[in-house]
């Protein structure tokens, strides 16, 4: 099965461009701790979608999430220079989760922006061994945002760079393009997630005209402009 991991999935900005048939997914999980973001995942959410409502980390417990409901949401306090909203928090062990609910010939591509815990997170998937088993990684290395923990970002880069593997990217590495869509699917290009046959391209053609009716005119201003392939 071929597995999208969207971690930090807020108001499904990333699940807009990888519901695209080009990538076929057959699974997609998209982990959001936050209760004011699952209305609009709900909205976008298809068969193959299933909306976790908590959060990946290296433990399973309950935590209080500041800012919660924005785009920068953090489990750490001291990213806000100000008190900011609250919300207790559903959070589950990442590896834990993995081996519960991944398959060995998975090829599973993981996405990982939640402000400041991702560090926590592939810590918790390297001691595990849990990350040998991923086709490709998206790092946003948010945890520089955070004053308590801006030096973990050089010991994650020299700890990925020590295991010697090349399933992983930083985001300024990929995340290229002027819109978030272009952005993640930059990356999925970069690592072979494309497929290509005529058939692909009829759907691809219908998923296109159906998010226009919908509103969302993305896809049909990329795929009119040539940057869709």
């Amino acid at each position: 099965m071929k597995v999208f991991l969207d971690v930090g999935a807020h108001a499904g900005w990333t699940l807009m461009a990888i519901r695209d048939p080009k990538y076929r997914f057959d699974d997609i999980y998209c982990f959001e701790p936050t209760s004011a973001c699952w209305p609009a995942l709900e909205r976008l959410a298809d068969r193959r979608v299933t909306i976790c409502r908590f959060g990946l980390w290296n433990r399973t417990t309950a935590q209080t999430l500041y800012d919660a409901g924005s785009r920068s949401a953090s489990l750490y306090a001291d990213k806000f220079e100000d008190a900011r909203s609250e919300e207790e928090v559903e959070l589950v062990r990442a590896a834990d989760w993995f081996r519960e609910h991944l398959r060995d010939d998975d090829e599973v591509y993981l996405k990982l922006n939640c402000e400041g815990a991702e560090a926590d997170i592939v810590e918790d998937l390297l001691e595990s061994g849990e990350f040998a088993r991923l086709r490709a990684v998206m790092i946003d290395p948010d945890v520089r945002k955070i004053p308590s923990q801006r030096h973990r970002e050089r010991e994650l880069r020299e700890r990925l760079r020590a295991t010697g593997f090349t399933n992983y990217a930083m985001e300024e590495d990929v995340m290229i393009g002027d819109t978030h869509r272009l952005r993640i699917q930059n990356w999925l290009r970069a690592v072979g997630a494309e497929e290509h046959s005529p058939w692909l391209a009829a759907r691809q053609a219908g998923y296109i005209v159906r998010e226009a009716l919908e509103g969302r005119r993305e896809p049909l201003r990329t795929a009119l402009s040539g940057r869709d392939s």
